[in-house]
């Protein structure tokens, strides 16, 4: 199994539990992080904390990555596995679909990249090599299929992970806080590369905030813990330190009890959703990324619900944007307006039939499974060295 990124390493963990759960006679290995770890993979290699977006941003992972990559490709060289499963991380996990596809090892790719938002060029090398794939969006599905893959798309796995499964008071009670206050959660994002675009904004809005509104409860859900020491530097530096409540667990319990979040434009944008909890979308990269991504992307939105429901249900701030006044300003247009966020609120609760119907992961576990008890690994033909590393400057 490889996976990169925060978002990857959790899905990857998810995914491999459910395997482990339906033959605890596999055994997994490879690339990700410590949920990975936690779920039952020897992880080999750490990659969770590599994640990037565009070109100037991931040149500082070229070295670890390159270094990942080799010792992986040393692994399945030894080990011949029966079978690969990549987890999105399109840039390593690009490279490593090539090397497995010359190395004749099967492998299945689970959450492949978004063509449907940008480059459906590249949907012909992976439908034409992988064994299986499983997006996690249906018009991806489409595409990959169009192009001769082997797809099968059940739905977006957070389906199945997102939800309340304990009393959200009791959770809010054990942190010190009132179920009964209006509360902000504040989501800068799983990579360095967002915290440092978007912590310091994100804070200075929830102090423009609570300026305001002095009894508003402050929440910072971690995305990882590798990030907890420079996010609570610039807690401290923001003089936040005693409102903002950095919570680790039962975190779909705290957001669901939440008037509202001011997040990065990623994953978490859907499990707001999910929640039905109104948001306030911001991203912001480099202006070369910014620049390309513009040139190449088919959507006019960056915030995931507005992009499946088509239209802007809720507010986004990019770029020079991105300050703590404009994102305030829209936050308490949020907090002041009743009706406003109730409009919100239920336009967010269409996102889950448009993502699926749920039970995912284990139709996506069984069928993996399957998978794995009819393929053998074929005998290694070509093992020239592998040196493809242009593409995970780009692509990362």
């Amino acid at each position: 199994m490889a996976a990169g990124e925060v978002s990857g390493d959790r899905h990857a963990s998810h995914l491999a539990r459910e395997m482990l759960y339906q033959d605890p006679s596999i055994r997994l290995y490879g690339t990700g992080g410590e949920m990975m770890r936690a779920a039952g993979v020897e992880v080999i290699e750490q990659t969770a904390q590599y994640g990037s977006v565009g070109i100037q941003e991931s040149i500082r992972f070229v070295k670890p990555l390159r270094r990942a990559l080799r010792t992986i490709q040393t692994l399945v060289r030894n080990e011949t596995p029966d079978l690969a499963v990549l987890v999105d991380n399109e840039g390593f996990n690009g490279v490593l679909a090539r090397f497995l596809h010359r190395e004749g090892i099967p492998f299945i790719y689970y959450f492949p990249p978004q063509v449907w938002l940008w480059g459906e060029w590249r949907a012909r090398r992976i439908a034409r090599s992988a064994r299986m794939i499983f997006p996690a969006f249906f018009p991806e599905a489409e595409i990959y299929r169009r192009e001769g893959g082997h797809v099968e798309w059940y739905g977006h796995p957070l389906l199945d992970i997102v939800g309340v499964r304990a009393n959200p008071a009791d959770i809010f009670r054990s942190l010190g806080l009132d179920a009964s206050q209006r509360t902000i959660a504040l989501m800068p994002g799983s990579r360095h590369q967002e915290i440092a675009e978007l912590c310091n904004p994100i804070l200075g809005a929830a102090r423009l905030i609570i300026k305001q509104h002095p009894d508003i409860q402050l929440i910072l859900p971690l995305a990882a813990p590798h990030l907890r020491s420079g996010i609570e530097h610039r807690i401290r530096e923001a003089g936040l330190s005693s409102h903002v409540v950095i919570v680790t667990e039962h975190v779909y319990e705290c957001l669901s009890r939440c008037t509202l979040v001011i997040l990065s434009s990623g994953t978490a944008t859907l499990e707001a959703a999910l929640l039905g909890v109104p948001m306030v979308a911001a991203y912001r990269v480099s202006p070369i990324t910014f620049a390309i991504g513009r040139a190449v992307v088919k959507t006019r939105f960056i915030a995931m619900p507005n992009i499946l429901l088509n239209g802007p249900v809720v507010p986004e701030v990019i770029q020079d944007g991105v300050t703590p006044e404009r994102l305030a300003s829209l936050a308490l247009d949020i907090l002041d307006n009743p009706a406003n966020h109730s409009r919100i609120s239920n336009q967010l609760r269409q996102v889950r039939n448009i993502l699926g119907s749920g039970r995912v992961i284990p139709r996506v576990a069984a069928a993996i499974l399957k998978e794995t008890s009819s393929v053998r690994a074929a005998t290694p033909v070509d093992r020239a060295p592998v040196d493809e590393f242009d593409d995970l400057m780009v692509k990362s």
